[in-house]
């Protein structure tokens, strides 16, 4: 089955650890992206202390790591075109692209943007749990400052993909009234199946929806339910099945969070996931909506992105 994981933390584990995106030691690797094709979204985490010039500095630095880690891996990773024709670089092989999650990484200069769409980011996730120049994260839920609201016509100018997760619900708001092209939580659940402040309520999972955008699925454990890494499957499923009752059926996908959170141990390793989609299906999951969650939901919302610079509106 064809993937695109819209989150994982795996480059900067590996970063920090000293260690090549393929290896035995993190969650996710290289060599274990699926056969059939896999497109992955890699994050450059910005630790909510960083700021200034502290922050850029930490970016030039896993920037420098991750070109380095992809002439390493030529010919068993490449760098994905997403706003084009089609995700992966070449059939079959394994894709990633660079996202970054914190909106530290402008230092509160908005001019910094073009220079990470310059770089290759595709993604900005607008705070993590903390607040930074550009608003509050789901622990300090103060909204978009002013700096954060007038970054988001820049970003969508620039392409990169304005992502909700781990923004608080006042800040949510502001994005979902905001934005002019389809957005995206990269890594969160339904709030309703799983009570947990990280997760979406109902009617913001509607608003992304109706934005044209994208909700990527988390692995995190907490995130799932409260029974810790033991627990079954169908926990995955319960989220799956509450967001399509909603009419999202053509909205969900995958945002993994590997490296950067507990799993259940069914999907704590990469390899995992065709297995785990397997056993879903046999406890009824649709094969068609298993399909869309895994890679077709996702390619889709690139392409209503792609098609939204043109100015077509999806509200």
């Amino acid at each position: 089955m064809r993937i695109i994981d819209l989150h994982c933390d795996t480059l900067t584990e590996c970063q920090k650890r000293g260690l090549p995106l393929k290896n035995d030691l993190t969650q996710l690797s290289v060599d274990r992206m699926g056969r059939d094709g896999w497109c992955q979204a890699m994050a450059v985490f910005m630790p909510d202390e960083l700021r200034g010039a502290a922050a850029v500095e930490f970016f030039d630095t896993m920037y420098a790591y991750w070109r380095a880690q992809l002439e390493q891996q030529r010919g068993a990773l490449a760098e994905a075109r997403v706003l084009s024709r089609d995700c992966a670089a070449a059939p079959g092989l394994p894709a990633a692209f660079l996202t970054v999650e914190g909106g530290s990484v402008l230092a509160g200069d908005l001019g910094r943007i073009p220079l990470l769409a310059q770089r290759g980011v595709r993604m900005l996730t607008l705070t993590w749990n903390g607040a930074n120049e550009l608003g509050g994260g789901r622990a300090q839920d103060t909204g978009l400052t002013p700096l954060g609201r007038s970054a988001l016509p820049l970003l969508e100018q620039n392409n990169i993909i304005i992502d909700v997760s781990h923004l608080g619900d006042k800040g949510f708001w502001e994005v979902a009234r905001l934005a002019r092209r389809p957005f995206a939580a990269s890594h969160s659940n339904a709030r309703a199946v799983c009570p947990h402040p990280r997760n979406l309520t109902d009617d913001q999972f509607r608003a992304v929806v109706k934005a044209g955008g994208v909700v990527g699925l988390n692995f995190c454990s907490d995130f799932l339910s409260d029974e810790g890494p033991q627990q079954p499957p169908r926990r995955l499923l319960e989220h799956i099945d509450h967001f399509a009752a909603l009419g999202g059926a053509d909205y969900i996908a995958l945002g993994s969070d590997y490296d950067g959170t507990d799993m259940p141990v069914y999907l704590d390793r990469s390899e995992k996931l065709d297995s785990a989609m397997e056993h879903m299906i046999e406890s009824g999951l649709n094969e068609t909506l298993a399909r869309k969650i895994c890679f077709d939901n996702a390619r889709a919302f690139f392409a209503r992105y792609e098609a939204s610079a043109a100015g077509e509106d999806f509200k």
